[in-house]
């Protein structure tokens, strides 16, 4: 079966959204991520070891941890956090994830062999869990969490079927649910001792490692903190030209260089990008006869993600842009091309030719970019720079303002058109009425003779 299986998939004609995958992880279209991943495996192996891997939301972390997961053969269990995230909540998800190993007995990768006293002890708890539930606020119902379902009884679930543990966005929860998170990941220490396979792995966004850290002390030699940075340019073109060697397209050298730009080196941008580009060009499936794509759909595919994010980033665009001010300080951000900037450059920058704003006005227009309500700007306060506050807001400032200009050009051209040509027709316009003015004179002077 597995080998028909095979053969079948060889020749079947892969789709658009198997390739470019910008809101779920890369498969066909992965890029190797060099040292990061070899960082990551390597410590993977390490019993007792715990990772918080942690970079830009779009650097590619969880795509990057699945891959490895699937590479080395490891089962695991993934969570996710919000804002309203306990550590209750944590601990009972994890618990629902584990049904396809205890019940379905369906792995994800390796092998496993359960205890029939644990599988028995699991099934109890589940059914505890099905019965026990109160009430919130009258309406809510929310489960409670067993007296017998501990963070050491999960850890022993985990280690029965060598399982790891991705906590997504751990960032999000609040400080006193960290702190426990931190326990937790002490126990897990402890538990390599019976269980040498079992660990928590915590992704969360850049500075997050450090947060966690510091709530404990003693977890600092027995954790490994990963950063996963941004994609390079070249990475980000790798993507490109994996997904359109799959479908059998190629684009320009020009068009590539465009997404690679915009994208601002994110991976699920790239996907978005290109998703937009084939589908614009009605490439959804692997063609039969190689297709070369120019840039003539790029516009559009800049259109469509200012569109898609039209509730969000661009109505707190529009709000800030009312104020001239806070567009031309967004455009330097823009122009300058750098990750973090001085109050001198954009001082200098915003106060070009006759524009003219003084210090303060500057500062209270950055200060109100920065606010939690806004967000769109970030103050360090070891580096005294201020920085745009996330990739993606990075993207869109760069697609906004270049979507702005190719307006302005074209209302420019067909104003031209309308009115002036060009230099030679307003010359040639010129000298005509300078002839029939002459020739009027003539006539004038030779009735006057006369």
């Amino acid at each position: 079966m597995k080998f028909i299986s095979g053969l079948l998939n060889i020749f079947r004609r892969k789709n658009l959204k198997e390739i470019f995958t910008p809101n779920t992880i890369a498969k066909l279209a992965y890029v190797r991520r060099g040292e990061i991943e070899n960082n990551l495996l390597s410590n993977i192996t390490i019993p007792g070891k715990q990772i918080i891997l942690y970079g830009h939301s779009g650097s590619g972390k969880t795509t990057l941890i699945r891959k490895v997961l699937h590479d080395k053969k490891i089962n695991f269990v993934q969570v996710h956090c919000s804002s309203n995230t306990t550590i209750n909540d944590i601990i009972l998800d994890t618990f629902d994830n584990l049904d396809r190993f205890y019940i379905a007995e369906k792995n994800s990768n390796q092998s496993y062999s359960i205890k029939g006293s644990l599988k028995s002890e699991y099934k109890t708890i589940a059914s505890e869990i099905a019965a026990t539930k109160e009430s919130s606020s009258g309406e809510t119902m929310v489960r409670l969490l067993p007296p017998r379902l501990t963070s050491q009884k999960l850890a022993k679930f985990l280690g029965e079927i060598d399982a790891v543990c991705i906590i997504e966005d751990f960032h999000k929860v609040p400080n006193e649910e960290k702190r426990k998170i931190a326990d937790i990941l002490k126990i897990f220490i402890d538990t390599a001792n019976d269980y040498p396979n079992v660990k928590i792995i915590c992704i969360g966004a850049v500075g997050s490692a450090r947060e966690l850290i510091n709530l404990d002390s003693n977890l600092y030699p027995r954790i490994t903190e990963l950063h996963v940075p941004l994609l390079t340019e070249q990475e980000i073109k790798e993507i490109i030209n994996q997904g359109c060697k799959l479908l059998n397209i190629s684009m320009s050298n020009n068009l590539i260089e465009k997404i690679s730009y915009y994208s601002n080196r994110l991976a699920s941008l790239t996907h978005q990008m290109c998703y937009d580009i084939c589908d614009s060009n009605k490439i959804h499936k692997q063609q039969y006869k190689h297709k070369k794509i120019g840039d003539k759909y790029f516009k559009s595919a800049i259109e469509a993600y200012v569109n898609k994010n039209s509730d969000t980033l661009k109505g707190i665009y529009d709000s800030c842009v009312k104020r001239q001010l806070a567009w031309y300080i967004l455009k330097t951000f823009v122009t300058i091309e750098r990750d973090s900037i001085r109050f001198l450059d954009i001082r200098n920058r915003v106060c070009q030719k006759k524009r003219s704003y003084t210090d303060e006005e500057i500062m209270k227009e950055l200060e109100e970019l920065s606010s939690a309500a806004v967000n769109i700007i970030r103050y360090d306060n070891n580096s005294d720079c201020y920085s745009i506050s996330t990739p993606f807001w990075g993207a869109f400032l760069k697609m906004q303002i270049a979507l702005e200009e190719a307006n302005r050009n074209n209302i420019k051209n067909k104003r031209k058109k309308l009115i002036l040509k060009n230099q030679n027709d307003i010359d040639a316009d010129v000298y005509n009425v300078l002839l029939e003015r002459m020739e009027e004179f003539k006539r004038l002077m030779a009735g006057v003779r006369s």
